[in-house]
């Protein structure tokens, strides 16, 4: 039996989409949200726009929303002064952390993970009890996983695959198909299909989901962005989140963010950015998709002037991370949870969710246990490549991420389950059960409501 590769990934590398949002630092070509009086986007913004030296990106008439590339450094002002422009600002991009270690290992990918205890995530959310009641999900209920793409010839999550797209500056490409361009499937990164293995794997070769057999739709909205690596602009994550609510996608998943702060040297963009993005999550819960996103990695209190965005956006779930304690298996005597040291906490955090850490508390040093990797989160992954990609054939396996990226899908799977048993119910009505249903942790600052759980959440306790 060949080894498969097991990927380890240092949790102080996993600094998931924490670019703080600035203004003071131009790039030769600098990408700019534009905000419009209403939603809608008049006729002449095209004119107006090359008129100020700029070419448009996106278009998005459904929010009033244009974003646009410029090296003039007048653009934002000329801009301003258009009567049915509302604001204008600088646009963030959002990146992902690189894969810093990778080792073979020598265990088979059977779905013995689960019974050997090593998806202690999948676990400690309860996700096998609310199986054994009889909630698995169905297709009928689809999460969309906004990310890097999903690797769609991957046994475990194969099945359950209903749709895939990729939105970039480049352009766009729906289904399984790809075009040199713009490709959905994971070519960049396997950040996407670790995270739609917690989702809904289906243990088709080693791993399950909390949903498994709950839709998955993989949208890839990544690409290689000058100056910045493989990142994502905002503008391409609102167009996937707009066309899977507009498609009755039921549940959003974002492990993904940007870490601003209000009033901070060069943050006069930030307030036109977080009015464009509730612009967008407004439209998508009326369309009646929930929307999850992570918390982010940077382990600061979100009170006062910071503030993650989309996650920390009223009505959207902001999912913290845990790790747990004193063995890397749940349940297991003894068993506690911390908040995990990367893990920003305040009270925009809603809830908490299995994210991993070193099996350490407050670090991730030298000093760490040999299984420390056991501490993190184990998922299905892909080896990207843009030559095996081409042709949707990279070599799939197994391995452990570290994250708040790895926390909010398990409250998206466990969100699935919710809406596959009463579909009748709106986003605002699921994120009130998800909340009002959390196991306590203690300390709201550091938990949010408390740990997500499915059987809580499906009313089975």
């Amino acid at each position: 039996m060949m080894k498969r590769i097991i990927q380890l990934m240092v949790i102080m590398s996993v600094v998931v989409f924490t670019s703080v949002i600035t203004a003071s630092a131009q790039q030769a070509t600098t990408p700019y949200l534009i905000l419009l009086r209403g939603n809608s986007v008049p006729a002449r913004i095209a004119q107006d726009i090359e008129n100020a030296g700029g070419t448009i990106m996106h278009v998005i008439p459904q929010v009033g929303i244009v974003t646009a590339l410029s090296d003039n450094p007048d653009f934002a002002a000329l801009m301003s002064s258009v009567r049915s422009v509302q604001e204008v600002g600088f646009m963030p991009t959002e990146s992902i952390p690189q894969v810093s270690a990778e080792v073979p290992a020598d265990h088979v990918p059977t779905s013995a993970f689960l019974k050997t205890g090593e998806l202690w995530g999948i676990n400690r959310v309860h996700a096998p009890e609310a199986w054994a009641a009889g909630y698995t999900g169905s297709h009928e209920t689809v999460v969309a996983v906004i990310d890097t793409g999903i690797a769609w010839n991957h046994p475990d999550l194969a099945s359950n695959i209903v749709h895939v797209a990729c939105y970039t500056s480049a352009g766009t490409v729906t289904g399984m198909v790809t075009d040199g361009v713009c490709n959905p499937y994971p070519s960049l990164s396997d950040h996407g299909t670790h995270v739609a293995g917690t989702v809904a794997a289906n243990a088709g070769g080693g791993v399950i989901g909390v949903g498994p057999e709950l839709g998955l739709a993989g949208y890839n909205t990544f690409e290689n962005i000058p100056d910045c690596g493989v990142c994502s602009y905002s503008s391409s994550r609102w167009l996937a989140m707009i066309d899977a609510a507009e498609r009755g996608f039921d549940v959003i998943n974002m492990s993904l963010g940007s870490l601003g702060q209000y009033g901070g040297q060069g943050s006069n963009g930030l307030a036109t950015f977080v009015a464009a993005d509730s612009r967008v999550a407004s439209l998508v819960t009326s369309l009646g998709t929930t929307i999850v996103a992570s918390g982010g990695n940077s382990g600061v209190n979100l009170n006062g002037t910071l503030i993650n965005v989309p996650g920390g956006l009223p009505g959207i779930v902001n999912v913290g991370a845990t790790g747990v304690q004193p063995a890397p298996r749940y349940p297991f005597e003894g068993t506690f949870d911390i908040r995990a040291f990367y893990s920003n906490y305040g009270a925009s955090i809603t809830l908490s969710a299995p994210g991993g850490d070193c099996g350490q508390i407050g670090t991730c040093d030298a000093n760490r246990p040999a299984d420390w990797f056991e501490y993190l989160i184990l998922s299905s992954i892909v080896a990207p490549n843009p030559t095996c990609a081409a042709t949707a054939s990279c070599a799939v396996g197994y391995g452990w991420k570290g994250g708040t990226s790895m926390a909010s899908p398990h409250v998206a799977g466990v969100a699935g389950l919710v809406i596959d048993a009463s579909p009748q119910l709106r986003p605002n009505q699921v994120v009130s059960v998800l909340r009002r249903t959390a196991e306590n942790l203690g300390d709201r600052q550091q938990f949010g409501h408390g740990m997500v759980t499915a059987t809580g959440a499906l009313g089975l306790d």
